[in-house]
């Protein structure tokens, strides 16, 4: 995980144990949980809700060395926390500095898990030509506000949520012209310092 995320490893250590280490050569940290108890409390508690399909077998392993019963998710539903912690591991939210677009999107390898997001939550699906990967993208304003609504009641637990917090402000400012406005005017001002609070997460594209 990244190492900007350390909080929503340290949520997870608090709850299970385990440690958490600098991954040699990289600027990520990595979990690692040990003993029975914590590892069976853990299954326990995702259980039901793996809808990854690579991750459900390998959970179904898991479950089979502990005598352990598989349980297989429930439909998505717009009232369920699961969106969140797959933002948390596969989403981004940037502004591009070409036409001062916000958008959020969330990365697979398959459409599997966002087909169902995309008829919930709205948002477009393309295939990144870069990377090989779908992506479900968020651009509209009315379909951010939805997520803004929904992040409310299922919050955010990486340092994205920096930038969630962000966005409404983004948007007033927008409204203003700020990310046109003359150099030494109180809007350019504004959106000078808004890019400031906006970059101690990650640079713009």
């Amino acid at each position: 995980m990244d190492i900007r995320d350390e909080h929503a490893l340290q949520i997870i250590k608090n709850v299970y144990g385990g440690s958490i280490k600098i991954r040699s050569g990289a600027n990520a940290l990595r979990y690692r949980l040990h003993h029975k108890s914590g590892l069976l409390s853990l299954i326990n508690d995702v259980n039901g809700h793996i809808r990854n399909s690579n991750r459900l077998l390998q959970l179904n392993k898991i479950c089979n060395k502990y005598d352990l019963l598989l349980i297989h998710p429930l439909k998505l539903n717009y009232k369920n926390g699961w969106l969140s912690g797959f933002f948390d591991a596969d989403g981004t939210i940037t502004i591009n500095n070409n036409n001062a677009q916000l958008s959020i999107a969330l990365s697979q390898k398959t459409e599997e898990l966002l087909l169902p997001l995309k008829g919930l939550y709205g948002g477009n699906i393309y295939i990144d030509r870069v990377t090989q990967t779908f992506k479900l993208y968020f651009t509209k304003r009315e379909d951010i506000f939805i997520l803004l609504d929904y992040f409310k009641n299922y919050p955010s637990r990486s340092a994205k949520k920096n930038r969630i917090h962000l966005i409404k402000n983004f948007y007033e400012l927008k409204d203003l012209k700020a990310h046109k406005a003359l150099s030494g005017t109180l809007l350019y001002k504004s959106w000078q310092y808004f890019k400031l609070k906006w970059l101690k997460y990650e640079e713009m594209i």
